[in-house]
């Protein structure tokens, strides 16, 4: 039972698998930007705004450091009776995630800037430990993608531009799931060898009725002995590793490059109002050989499943446990598709104020679908129904900037989730998010500027209930059964970033 979602968990800092932590100034300001004059950091909110930039060059570096926490509580089910009593929660232990960005923009002419960016759109990471109950679904998942942008920005007249720049992104993700539930799987390999011991038996009963031939003896001698190892795994089972993972895959694998734009307007109305609007296009991200290897939680399970998918196969069914690591797989994901409006409102030169609206065609990601490239192999397709669906996102943001050296930031955004509670998996425990910002710049000298920026993200609900079907692996159509639970998430994020201009 193996689903590789090779991208599909979340940061807790945007919905889906989206990075909303690419500027230090926007993130204490609630990421706001698309109607904003930004120079260099317009080429990621609004390539228009580069061609506002005040300055012949402009350089902006940072780095946010993204620590995020899940708890999950198993709901009641039919299972337990549809017991409502306290339960065992599972906290995630999750690596610090560090989105980047490095912004560069030149303005050779007072209506034409050319610049390039850096930075990484999309990631996610999530560990849930080896053994919690919903190993068989995720254990750990690491995302990251990356994207270079050469972008040109031009002024059509004084108040209105334009900007475009090319989106070249490519991106690496690992994932480790456990093949066997956690809760069943030593139940479930003990029955199995002592399912597999009785066929045997009775083989040999058959057998010993036939006229004694050396052919025949050698033949029921090397069953017994099949016998005896399934006898003796089916003991060791059922004496060890009771509520563990008996044996884990770990997924690796790299995206090929892929390309998209980024394109936006901006009309500077008078000294008071600007609006924007900024459009980046959907990409698909496509892993072409990933590979897996397989992790046992001991030399004796490893032999004995190996045991067990041997004695399958001689009766003529599947492996229990698919070679995986014996071949590669390929998997499609979809960047998908954001269009962003914004306005912008100065009513005074100290004071600054902006909103922004974000539409995200989370729709496009359907399913995730994962085909083994060696058919060889008789790996079936694996198949998992997403079913996202299109999102928006509210930002509010103001700053005030109190004399030459100090610029103080105040924000807030609401990131309403794509996943409904029918399809809630821990992978991406979604929920749609509140997040309230806060950020100052400090200038010791005119041509520099240090920014930070904190950000605490929460969820609109205390927690969510949701659960996710669970398919069979060796019949994706027939349901095996729902995984439930309540998830309790929250972030805190931490921004760095340092700025040029001259």
């Amino acid at each position: 039972m193996l689903l590789v979602a090779a991208a599909a968990t979340t940061e807790l800092s945007a919905e889906g698998y989206q990075v909303n932590n690419l500027s230090t100034r926007q993130t204490g300001m609630g990421h706001v930007g698309t109607a904003m004059k930004l120079n260099s950091e317009s080429i990621f909110f609004n390539p228009a705004g580069a061609a506002f930039q005040d300055s012949k060059f402009d350089l902006s570096v940072g780095a946010s450091g993204i620590l995020s926490y899940c708890t999950y509580t198993p709901a009641p089910a039919m299972d337990n009776g549809f017991y409502a009593g306290e339960y065992t929660s599972w906290d995630s232990d999750n690596r610090m995630s560090t989105p980047l960005y490095a912004y560069f923009n030149y303005k050779p002419t007072d209506r034409i800037a050319v610049g390039l960016g850096f930075f990484t759109p999309d990631g996610s990471s999530m560990n849930w430990g080896r053994n919690w109950p919903g190993a068989h679904l995720v254990q750990e998942i690491n995302l990251a993608a990356y994207t270079v942008q050469p972008t040109v920005s031009f002024k059509i007249c004084d108040r209105l531009s334009i900007g475009a720049g090319l989106m070249i992104t490519w991106g690496n993700f690992d994932l480790s799931r456990s093949l066997l539930p956690v809760a069943t799987g030593s139940m479930t390999a003990a029955g199995g060898l002592q399912l597999a011991a009785g066929t045997l038996q009775a083989q040999v009963d058959q057998l010993e009725q036939l006229p004694s031939t050396p052919e025949l003896a050698a033949q029921i001698a090397a069953l017994n002995g099949y016998i005896d190892q399934a006898t003796a795994g089916a003991a060791y089972f059922s004496a060890n590793h009771a509520g563990e993972s008996l044996v884990s895959a770990r997924l690796e694998g790299s995206a090929d490059v892929a390309v998209g734009v980024n394109a936006g307007i901006l009309w500077d109305i008078n000294p008071q109002w600007s609006l924007g609007m900024s459009w980046r296009s959907r990409m698909n991200m496509k892993v072409g050989a990933g590979h897996a290897t397989l992790h046992y939680a001991s030399p004796e399970t490893q032999r004995y499943l190996t045991l067990l998918n041997t004695l399958s196969t001689m009766a003529g069914g599947s492996e229990v446990i698919p070679g995986l690591d014996k071949g590669t797989f390929s998997a499609e994901l979809p960047l998908p598709t954001t269009v962003t409006w914004g306005v912008s409102f100065r009513p005074a030169p100290k004071w600054e104020f902006a909103v922004d609206l974000q539409w995200v065609g989370w729709s496009a990601y359907k399913a995730l679908n994962v085909e083994f490239n060696e058919p060889e192999l008789g790996i079936d397709p694996i198949y998992s129904v997403k079913n996202y669906s299109n999102t928006l996102t509210f930002r509010f943001g103001g700053q005030y900037r109190a004399n030459d050296w100090l610029t103080a930031r105040m924000g807030m955004y609401v990131d309403e989730s794509p996943v409904s509670s029918d399809y809630l998996n821990p992978e991406t425990p979604s929920m749609t998010k509140l997040s309230y910002t806060a950020g100052l710049s400090l200038r010791p000298c005119r041509h520099m500027s240090i920014d930070l920026a904190y950000c605490y993200v929460s969820s609109a609900d205390p927690e969510r209930t949701g659960s996710y079907p669970v398919y069979n692996y060796q019949d994706n159509t027939q349901l095996e059964s729902i995984f439930s639970g309540n998830y309790k998430l929250h972030a805190h994020v931490l921004s760095l970033g340092v700025g040029f201009s001259f």
